[in-house]
């Protein structure tokens, strides 16, 4: 798994347990345990330990291979904060091309490369 799914997929658990909380409410969370698939087990279990040592959430493994985990107060902020950062990013291309770069006299200058300069 490179670095980037790596990091897609602590965000995607960080997401469902920061949706979590909000549907069911911090009593009902405390008491969520979750079965993680076979096939990429290790995988998730590495995520929740990076996030769970962020501090970000509660984790624990359980007897029956299930983990109960929960998000946290800096998971909350942190979901936040990258929703707020990530909405921003794509409400700026509102004001895509707004500099157009000029065409004119490109080519041009004293015949050695440089292009001149107007005077400020």
């Amino acid at each position: 798994m490179d670095l980037l799914s790596k990091k897609l997929l602590r965000y995607g658990l960080l997401i469902q347990l920061y949706d979590d909380f909000f549907t069911y409410g911090y009593e009902s969370c405390v008491d969520i345990n979750y079965r993680i698939p076979r096939d990429c087990r290790i995988d998730v279990i590495a995520a929740l330990y990076y996030i769970n040592f962020r501090r970000w959430i509660f984790f624990n493994i359980e007897k029956d291979k299930t983990v109960s985990v929960y998000i946290l107060g800096n998971g909350i902020d942190e979901i936040e904060r990258s929703l707020q950062e990530s909405g921003e990013l794509l409400l700026s291309n509102i004001y895509k091309d707004v500099l157009i770069p000029v065409e004119e006299d490109r080519k041009g200058g004293d015949g050695d490369g440089n292009i001149p300069r107007a005077s400020v």
